[in-house]
């Protein structure tokens, strides 16, 4: 398993970069903005997801750990490939795809190319359970905000699945909504649920 890279950008292209790594050049797929924001000659760092098939093996890239471990959750959807479910990671961020998850939003699923109301139906249905009970918090920390706790816990050692649960814990122990100044507590009360604090 292929689980990170880094290295150089050689080649960029609509929805996929070439990156040297030790003089091996690995294909990566990304999302279109992604590829457009790389430059040639730019060192970067992807953690990576690689979907072998029996006429291929593809490497999937991201620049997060929660857009690594979202893009294989939708994977494991029914009727799910690795096209559909970076298709939906081209047009959320993960924090608010898991949102319009939780919050069971169809025609949100349906605006991304590709997601017919069958298809969105089905990722609802199979998806919900990981994401129902916590959404008002969710909502409140979405985006960028709540993409920062997470990779500043991953940052400390935490695995994605650790981070997530502990942000979890830490919105109910909070007792009310999130705002920008919570941050750094909502960081404390995250590291001091799994006794990491020390």
């Amino acid at each position: 398993m292929i689980a990170q890279i880094k290295g150089t950008v050689l080649d960029v292209r609509l929805n996929m970069i070439t990156v040297d790594v030790s003089g091996i050049g690995y294909q990566v797929i990304v999302t279109p903005d992604f590829a457009a924001s790389v430059k040639l000659g730019q060192t970067i760092s992807l953690f990576t997801s690689l979907v072998v098939r029996e006429d291929s093996w593809s490497l999937f890239g991201f620049e997060s750990l929660d857009g690594k471990s979202l893009f294989e959750e939708l994977r494991s959807v029914t009727g799910i490939g690795p096209k559909v479910a970076n298709a939906l990671l081209a047009v959320y961020q993960p924090g608010d795809l898991r949102d319009v998850i939780s919050a069971q939003d169809n025609a949100a699923l349906e605006r991304v190319p590709g997601i017919g109301k069958k298809v969105a139906s089905r990722i609802l249905l199979e998806l919900k359970d990981k994401y129902s009970g916590v959404i008002k918090n969710k909502i409140s920390l979405s985006g960028s905000w709540r993409s920062q706790i997470i990779g500043a816990l991953t940052g400390l050692g935490y695995s994605n699945k650790e981070a997530e649960l502990a942000l979890e814990n830490a919105l109910q122990g909070l007792g009310h909504s999130p705002s920008e100044k919570d941050l750094p507590e909502i960081l404390k009360l995250a590291l001091a649920q799994s006794g990491r604090s020390k």
